[in-house]
């Protein structure tokens, strides 16, 4: 995949993002194993060296992208990304977290948005898709504010902690990139 530049946030946020390194994996397993962080997700193990070898996997790095959101100290406030990508079929799914510390301030919906722009951009990305559990209910909204249109709900779709759980389907589409069908307003 070739190398591209790195999505923008608004500079409301005071944030930026940059990849992901595994000096990372620490501060992010310490939000993600906060209580009740991971509930609704199918996160599995969110150790710090699980998240290391996942952020070092040479073979995820044509597949999958994961930003590190920073505040101005390079402090992590979350990470934002895409997984699945798949370059023929010009499709990728979207991935974020934030820790709660940082939560309710926009900055997942402002992360989710540049992220969705720069894949229809910069990967010539036709659909962005994601899918959240359907007990998810703060991130279902950040999709909906993100601009993404729930598709359908995915019946036993993954199992999360042994069980088997629904998940929607959302969907961002590029009118451009699809002969002037879908939905570009994810724009930033």
């Amino acid at each position: 995949m070739a190398s591209h530049p790195t999505p923008i946030l608004p500079s409301a946020f005071q944030a930026h993002l940059r990849q992901l390194v595994p000096q990372d994996a620490v501060a992010w397993s310490n939000y993600l194993s906060l209580p009740g962080v991971i509930e609704h997700t199918s996160w599995g193990d969110v150790s710090v060296e699980a998240l290391q070898r996942q952020i070092a996997d040479p073979a995820r790095s044509t597949r999958c992208r994961r930003w590190a959101i920073l505040d101005s100290d390079d402090q992590l406030l979350g990470t934002v990304g895409l997984n699945d990508i798949d370059i023929e079929h010009h499709r990728a799914e979207l991935a974020y977290d934030l820790s709660p510390d940082h939560q309710g301030r926009g900055l997942a919906t402002g992360a989710a948005r540049a992220v969705i722009a720069w894949a229809h951009t910069a990967l010539g990305c036709v659909r962005i898709q994601a899918t959240v559990l359907d007990s998810n209910l703060r991130s279902i909204a950040v999709l909906e504010r993100a601009r993404m249109q729930r598709e359908g709900l995915l019946r036993s779709y993954r199992h999360v902690r042994g069980q088997p759980r629904d998940f929607w389907m959302y969907a961002h589409t590029h009118p451009q990139l699809h002969g002037g069908q879908g939905d570009d307003r994810a724009a930033p």
